[in-house]
């Protein structure tokens, strides 16, 4: 995967607004914990192409985190701390396998991906919307090569499949509604997907939570409720 072109900044009067200060900062934020997550890792794989899967998303935060400092740079807006190397143990022992690796991934792509969709229409700078339509494009592509190694090694869940229907048909009455009380229908496509989505994102920030629980430090971390 390529990285991102860097962004086109411009040398006008345009001050960032508070959506491009906010958004430029969760950005930042988020890519900077990756990078920290992503270093780790690294230092605990035996799987080739995951590895390339993990060092291609490791350049793409890197990248990330370099554009939005070159932003902020140029507005004279305090660069932002974020996470660093004190945030993280390169030298702590394997606590996921190669696959969760995989699972982190998807599941980070797809916050990425709603705070970048999100912030695209209410960008008013044009080197800031060039900025997330880059992120937002290079991030579909790393979740695309995701998805191809999690099919390839035989890991992917598909979501469950459903009877296709037989007609077309229209909502007539107001209990269609029903779910708690009375009759209830089957489930539809459009709720399926997004059952299966959480299931995916649940299931997978639990099994992160409980690593990293396993090797806080302070009591006081390890008992923060999940």
């Amino acid at each position: 995967m390529e990285p991102i072109k860097p962004a086109n900044i411009e040398t006008s009067n345009n001050k960032l607004t508070s959506a491009e200060m906010g958004k430029l900062w969760a950005t930042y934020t988020g890519n900077t914990m990756a990078a920290c997550v992503l270093s780790y890792y690294l230092q605990h794989i035996e799987d080739k192409d995951i590895k390339k899967v993990l060092e291609n998303a490791l350049n793409l935060s890197k990248t990330i985190v370099e554009n939005i400092k070159e932003i902020f740079i140029q507005d004279n807006f305090p660069v932002p701390i974020g996470f660093t190397e004190e945030d993280v143990n390169l030298g702590a022992p394997r606590l996921f396998s190669d696959e969760f690796y995989l699972h982190y991934l998807k599941y980070t792509s797809k916050a990425g991906m709603s705070i970048y969709s999100i912030a695209i229409p209410i960008m008013t700078r044009l080197d800031v919307r060039d900025f997330f339509i880059n992120t937002l494009q290079s991030t579909v592509k790393l979740v695309s090569d995701v998805n191809e190694v999690l099919d390839a090694k035989g890991f992917l869940v598909k979501p469950p499949s459903i009877p296709t229907p037989k007609k077309v048909d229209f909502v007539k009455q107001q209990n269609y509604l029903n779910g708690f009380f009375g009759n209830v229908r089957p489930l539809h496509a459009l709720e399926v997907a997004h059952l299966h989505d959480n299931i995916e994102n649940n299931v997978t920030s639990k099994a992160l939570l409980i690593g990293f629980s396993q090797v806080a430090k302070t009591e006081k971390v390890k008992k923060f409720p999940a």
